[in-house]
């Protein structure tokens, strides 16, 4: 690509990023949410994937990064299922706070925005490979 269209990529790249993030913050108080935030997050790795190259997108964040990413985002997930349906019920917390509170439905947000980025990151790699 032109040394313009990367510069100019250069610069918005974490304003994209930074609303993807904000977007799945925010989910659970605004409509968005985990799916349109992860979504942005990956556009802007499209982004760099179209504008520097798959090689080189792919050297820095390969397939073996996004399966770690999204690993770890299903054991967060597991452990919040874990601690809500067992630990918080058994020990009495259930009536307290409620079953969804703001936190574990946050955490959900960021976990599934994760998840999310992860397969459309490799969805976009594959397709620019072909």
């Amino acid at each position: 690509m032109d040394v313009i269209v990367r510069t100019v990529v250069k610069g918005i790249l974490p304003f994209i990023l930074l609303l993807g993030i904000a977007i799945m913050f925010h989910g659970h108080l605004t409509p968005g949410g985990s799916f349109p935030g992860g979504a942005v997050v990956a556009s802007a790795f499209a982004l760099v994937a179209v504008t520097i190259g798959i090689d080189e997108a792919e050297s820095k964040m390969g397939e073996k990064t996004v399966h770690a990413l999204e690993a770890v985002a299903v054991i967060v997930v597991a452990l919040v299922i874990i601690y809500e349906a067992f630990i918080r019920q058994y020990a009495g917390l259930a009536g307290m706070f409620g079953l969804w509170n703001s936190p574990t439905v946050l955490t959900l947000n960021v976990v599934g925005g994760v998840m999310v980025m992860g397969t459309l990151t490799l969805v976009v790699f594959l397709v620019l490979r072909e």
